[in-house]
């Protein structure tokens, strides 16, 4: 059980320095080529990745507030929460498709950002 722990906590470590590489080499190389269906797959599959990143934050400063020792206010809070969660992990699931159509260097640091990131989302909401 804890090589499992590590294995998921290594990924959602990576996420955010694949995601900032990939966005370096498409900035770098992929926008310098000549413009082809694969790049605008790739730009669409980063973009959402992206999206999906600021969406935790803007989460957390949007949830509405909850007494944890007393439940007030607590099913809004974990409602809230949930709707933003299914929202970032269909995001994720969109980009994570998008990606196999993409440039072939992109697909493997998209792919980790894809599910470290998920990973994060659904290891930070947690009640």
């Amino acid at each position: 059980m804890r090589i499992e722990n590590d294995i998921a906590t290594v990924i959602v470590l990576l996420a955010p320095i694949a995601l900032i590489y990939g966005w370096y080499v498409y900035v770098t190389n992929v926008r310098k080529e000549h413009s082809s269906w694969r790049s605008r797959f790739s730009l669409m599959s980063l973009g959402l990745v992206s999206l999906a990143t600021v969406l935790w934050p803007l989460m957390m400063v949007l949830a509405p507030k909850a007494d944890w020792t007393t439940y007030v206010g607590m099913a809004e809070q974990v409602r809230f929460v949930y709707s933003f969660v299914r929202l970032a992990l269909g995001i994720l699931s969109l980009g994570f498709v998008l990606c196999f159509f993409g440039k072939p260097r992109l697909i493997a640091t998209i792919v980790v950002s894809c599910i470290g990131i998920a990973l994060f989302w659904l290891f930070t909401t947690m009640p």
